[in-house]
């Protein structure tokens, strides 16, 4: 991975951190309202997302969508914490 998508990782994985950090506060009722399965666009976008290679509009777009559905959100995890 080149050199300059290390700062746009670190701040996505603070992002992430923070998010989930949230959630939890919240508890169980407020976490994962949904947990739709994930087809394999969605995947993507959110492989993407994690390799930051999604633009500011998508990221924007997707996020919502990875709040509102548990299964997205450990996808998310799941990615972020493979690249470490």
């Amino acid at each position: 991975m080149p050199t300059t998508h290390y700062p746009l990782i670190t701040i996505m994985n603070n992002e992430i951190s923070i998010i989930a950090q949230f959630l939890e506060s919240l508890g169980p009722e407020v976490s994962g309202r949904s947990a739709s399965p994930l087809s394999d666009e969605q995947i993507e976008m959110i492989q993407k997302f994690a390799e930051g290679k999604l633009d500011a509009g998508s990221r924007d777009e997707l996020l919502p969508e990875i709040l509102g559905n548990e299964k997205a959100f450990h996808e998310l995890v799941s990615k972020l914490k493979a690249q470490q």
